[in-house]
C-alpha cells in the first residue's frame, strides 16, 4: 500500500515538473508562428475543427472532451508517442496543449499494445467522456502529430453546431470489449483487411406499373465493422414507373474509414392489371320502347394508355332470356319492360387478363295509362243505387291490364275532400252500389297509377247532380221571447234549415222583421250593418214594444216549395236611469242663489229625458228646505244636501240617487282694523328695556283678535331690530314705533305710532369723604 502511495506521489510530482516545463516551453513557443494551422475544439459538440492560418476550415475531428477541459487559447508544448495517462492507461500520438491537457487517442490498457484499446470508449467518440484531454481517432491524433508543429495555436470554448463550419463527422463504431483502432495505420490492423458491404437481395425487381418506388428501400449497406449504414447509400439512375421497360440502378455507400461498396439492380416496370374498361353505368332504368346506345363513350385501355376499345366484346340478355347473346349493332331496341343486362369484356394483351363489366337496365313501362268508359257528366235521382264502375276499364301502354288497380274516389255535397270507395260494405263505401243520399254534385274521381312511375296517373272524373225537390224542414224558431230594449241578438243563432234528403239549405233562409207599430215587413240581410238595423245576423231591438220575425226557405231546386214560422218578441226597458251632471259638492255664500237643475239630466235607454226631482235638507238636522229649484236661494251658512232622484217611467221599481252637498259661508267682514292700547309717547332711560305689544290689540267686526306687526324706526327712519316684547334701547335718542294690522278678508290695513324718547343714563357722583375728625391726644 506504501508503495502506491509512494509512487502516484512520485507519477503527481513528475506531472507538476511536466507541467512547468510545458508552461516555460510554451512562453517560449507563443511567440512562434507555429506552421500553417491552428485548431478550435468546440466542448458543447465535441468536434475539433482544424483551420488553415488564413481562416479556412479545413479538417473537422469527432472528439471527446471532458468537464476539466479548460476554456481558452493555448499552444501546444510537447509530442510524445505513447503516453501514461490516469488509471494508468495509455495513449497514441499524443501532443500537449497545456498542463496535463493532452491531444491523444483513445486510450489503451498496455502501453504499447495497439490490440488493448478500450472499445467502450472508442464507441463514446462525439460525447463529453474524458477526464480533460481531448481524445480522437489514432488516425486524427497521428495527423495532429505529424502536420501540427509545436506551438499549434488551440482555441477551446464552448459552442453550438453553428460554431462548427465543417460538421460534426461519423465515425465507425466497433464491437467488443477491446482491440485495434480501426482508423490506426499501423501493419497488422485487421480493419485494413474488411470493406463495407451492399446487399440487395431484398430488393424485388418487378415493379407494377404506376406504383410508389423506393430506390433505395430494401437495400442494406454495412461498414468495415459490420454496422448498418443503409442511410448512407447513394445511387445512380432512375426508375420511372409510368412507363414500362428495363432500368438499371447503382448503388454505392463510403463508410467512416473512407472504403467504398458499390452494386447495380435491374428492375422491371411491368403492366401487371386487367384491362380498364370506362364509361359502363352500373345500372340504368330505361322507358319502354326506347333504345339504347351500347357502346356510347364507353372506352377501354392499358395502364399504359393503349387504346383497347376496339376490342371491347358485347353480350346482351334480354328479359325472360335464359343467357346472354353476342350484340354487335350498336342500338339496342328495349322492346319489353324487365331487365336486360350488358357484358362488356376486354383482355389485356400484355398479360392476357380478361376484364368484365356489367350494365344492368331496368325497362319500365312509367307512360300514364289509358282510362276508358268515364262519362264527363250524369244526373241521379236522390237516394237511387248505382255501380260506379260498370264499363269502366284501364291498361298500361304495354299493353298491361290495369283495370283491377282503378281508384274510385267520390266527394259528396258540401264536402271538401274525396272519400275512396272499395268494392264491398255499405251502399255510402261500395262503389258496386253506391246509394245518392244527398242532393247535390257529385264528382267521381277515377285514377289509375303506373306502378313503374307512382308520378304517372291518369285521372278522369264524372260529375253527377242528385236532386231534391221537397219542402224544407225549419228548426229552432221559438214562439217567443223576451228582450231588454237595445238588445243585439244573432236572428240565425241556432236555427237551420234542411231539404227532405239532408243537405242543410240555412243559408238560403231569408229573415224578415215587422218593428212595433209598422205594418209591413222588412227583408234583413246576413252581411248587413247593425247600426243601420238591417242585419239578421246582430239585430239590435231599438223600440219598446212587440216586433214580429218571419222565417222563410225555399227549396233551392223549386223556388215554389217552402216554409215559413213566426217568433214574437216583446221589448221592455227596465234599466235604472243614468243621472249626469250632478257635482260632488259646491261653496256659496249666504245670500246666493243656485239653480240645482242646471245641467242636471236623467234617462233611460229608451228616452234620452226624464223628469229628475231635487230636494234640498240642511245637513245640520235633515229637515227640508222650500225653494224654487231653478233659483235656490241659501239664505243662512251651514252645510246642505240637495238630493236628486230619477224614476224610470216603465219600472217604478227602477230608481236612480244621488247627492251634491252645498257649503254655504257667512258674507266676509270687509271693515278696517282697528288698533288700541298704543301711546302717543314714552320716555325711557338708555339700556331700559320694554314691552312694545303689553296692552296693543287689533280687531274687526267679525274678528275681535287680529294680529299686530310692530316695526321700530330710528331718527334717520332706519328700522332697529329687536325683540318686540322685551325691546332695548341701547342708544339715546327719539323713535318711531309702528303699529299695523291687516284685515284678512280684502288686506284693508290700518297703522299707528307711538314716539319713545330714550334719554342718556345719568351716572351718581362718588360720595364725599368724611370731615376731618380732631386729632386724638397722643
Amino acid at each position: 500500500m506504501k508503495n502506491i502511495l509512494r509512487r502516484k506521489w512520485v507519477l503527481c510530482l513528475c506531472m507538476t515538473i511536466m507541467c512547468l516545463m510545458a508552461c516555460l516551453a510554451t512562453q517560449k513557443i507563443t511567440a512562434k508562428a507555429a506552421g500553417d494551422y491552428y485548431a478550435r475544439i468546440n466542448k458543447g459538440t465535441n468536434v475539433v475543427t482544424i483551420y488553415r492560418s488564413n481562416g479556412t476550415p479545413y479538417k473537422a475531428f469527432v472528439c471527446s472532451t471532458g468537464a476539466a477541459t479548460p476554456i481558452g487559447t493555448f499552444y501546444t508544448s510537447q509530442k510524445l508517442r505513447w503516453h501514461e495517462l490516469d488509471g494508468p492507461t495509455y495513449g497514441q500520438y499524443c501532443t500537449r496543449i497545456t498542463g496535463h491537457i493532452l491531444f491523444h487517442s483513445v486510450w489503451y490498457y498496455r502501453m504499447g499494445d495497439v490490440t488493448s484499446q478500450s472499445y467502450v470508449q472508442y464507441n463514446r467518440l462525439g460525447t463529453t467522456a474524458s477526464h480533460g484531454c481531448v481524445r480522437l481517432t489514432v488516425a486524427d491524433a497521428k495527423w495532429i502529430y505529424d502536420n501540427c508543429p509545436l506551438g499549434l495555436r488551440v482555441e477551446i470554448f464552448y459552442g453550438g453546431s453553428g460554431d462548427d463550419p465543417l460538421g460534426k463527422p461519423s465515425f465507425m463504431r466497433v464491437n467488443g470489449y477491446m482491440g485495434w483502432d480501426p482508423t490506426d495505420p499501423a501493419p497488422g490492423n485487421p480493419y485494413a483487411r474488411l470493406f463495407p458491404s451492399i446487399n440487395t437481395s431484398g430488393k424485388a425487381t418487378t415493379v407494377s406499373y404506376g406504383s410508389a418506388f423506393d430506390h433505395v428501400a430494401g437495400i442494406v449497406a454495412k461498414d468495415s465493422a459490420g454496422n448498418d449504414i443503409s442511410g448512407s447509400i447513394t445511387y445512380n439512375g432512375w426508375v420511372n414507373t409510368n412507363k414500362l421497360g428495363t432500368y438499371t440502378v447503382s448503388y454505392s455507400v463510403t463508410d467512416a474509414l473512407g472504403r467504398v461498396a458499390s452494386a447495380s439492380v435491374t428492375y422491371y416496370v411491368v403492366d401487371d392489371r386487367s384491362a380498364t374498361i370506362s364509361g359502363v353505368k352500373s345500372k340504368l332504368t330505361k322507358e319502354y320502347n326506347t333504345t339504347y346506345n351500347v357502346l356510347s363513350k364507353i372506352k377501354a385501355s392499358t395502364v399504359d394508355k393503349k387504346n383497347l376499345t376496339k376490342k371491347i366484346k358485347v353480350k346482351v340478355k334480354a328479359p325472360g332470356s335464359k343467357s346472354a347473346k353476342n350484340y354487335k349493332k350498336k342500338t339496342l331496341k328495349l322492346s319489353k319492360t324487365g331487365t336486360y343486362k350488358i357484358y362488356y369484356t376486354v383482355t389485356n394483351p400484355n398479360n392476357n387478363k380478361v376484364s368484365t363489366k356489367v350494365t344492368t337496365i331496368k325497362v319500365v313501362d312509367t307512360k300514364k295509362p289509358k282510362l276508358s268508359g268515364v262519362k264527363s257528366k250524369k244526373t241521379q235521382g236522390y237516394n237511387t243505387v248505382l255501380n260506379l264502375k260498370k264499363g269502366v276499364t284501364a291498361k298500361l301502354v304495354s299493353g298491361k291490364s290495369m283495370t283491377s288497380k282503378i281508384k274510385i274516389e267520390i266527394k259528396a255535397p258540401g264536402s271538401k275532400k274525396y272519400k275512396t270507395l272499395k268494392d264491398k260494405g255499405n251502399d255510402t263505401v261500395n262503389y258496386k252500389k253506391y246509394r245518392f243520399k244527398k242532393t247535390g254534385n257529385y264528382y267521381v274521381r277515377y285514377s289509375v297509377t303506373n306502378p313503374s312511375k307512382k308520378s304517372s296517373v291518369t285521372k278522369k272524373t264524372l260529375k253527377i247532380t242528385v236532386k231534391d225537390f221537397g219542402k224544407p224542414k225549419l228548426s229552432g224558431v221559438k214562439k217567443s221571447a223576451s228582450y231588454e230594449y237595445g238588445k243585439v241578438v244573432n236572428l240565425r243563432s241556432k236555427i237551420t234549415a234542411k231539404l227532405p234528403s239532408g243537405p242543410n239549405v240555412t243559408s238560403k233562409m231569408i229573415v224578415k222583421v215587422k218593428v212595433p207599430g209598422s205594418k209591413k215587413y222588412v227583408t234583413l240581410q246576413t252581411n248587413g250593418d247593425v247600426k243601420k238595423n238591417n242585419s239578421s245576423t246582430k239585430y239590435r231591438f231599438g223600440k219598446v214594444g212587440t216586433y214580429t220575425i218571419l222565417y222563410r226557405v225555399e227549396n233551392p231546386n223549386k223556388k215554389s216549395v217552402y216554409v215559413e214560422q213566426k217568433t214574437t218578441i216583446t221589448i221592455r226597458d227596465n234599466a235604472k236611469p243614468a243621472i249626469t251632471g250632478v257635482s260632488n259638492s259646491k261653496t256659496i255664500t249666504e245670500g246666493e242663489a243656485l239653480n240645482l237643475l242646471s245641467g242636471v239630466k236623467a234617462s233611460i235607454p229608451s228616452k234620452s229625458s226624464i223628469s229628475v226631482t231635487v230636494t234640498v235638507k240642511n245637513a245640520a238636522n235633515g229637515a227640508a228646505v222650500a225653494g224654487n229649484v231653478k233659483n235656490f236661494v241659501f239664505s243662512k251658512p251651514g252645510t246642505y244636501n240637495v238630493l236628486y232622484e230619477a224614476v224610470n217611467p216603465g219600472n217604478k221599481k227602477s230608481v236612480t240617487k244621488k247627492t251634491m252637498k252645498v257649503y254655504v259661508k257667512e258674507k266676509p267682514d270687509n271693515a278696517t282694523p282697528v288698533i288700541s292700547g298704543v301711546a302717543e309717547t314714552k320716555t325711557i332711560e338708555e339700556g331700559a328695556a320694554l314691552d312694545l305689544t303689553s296692552g296693543v290689540e287689533a280687531s274687526i267686526p267679525s274678528n275681535p283678535s287680529l294680529a299686530v306687526t310692530v316695526k321700530v324706526l330710528d331718527a334717520q327712519g332706519a328700522e332697529v331690530a329687536g325683540d318686540a316684547k322685551n325691546f332695548t334701547f341701547q342708544t339715546a335718542g327719539t323713535y318711531q314705533v309702528v303699529y299695523e294690522a291687516v284685515n284678512p278678508n280684502n288686506n284693508a290695513s290700518a297703522k299707528k305710532t307711538m314716539q319713545v324718547v330714550v334719554t342718556e343714563k345719568i351716572q351718581e357722583p362718588d360720595p364725599a369723604p368724611d370731615p376731618a375728625l380732631p386729632e386724638a391726644g397722643r
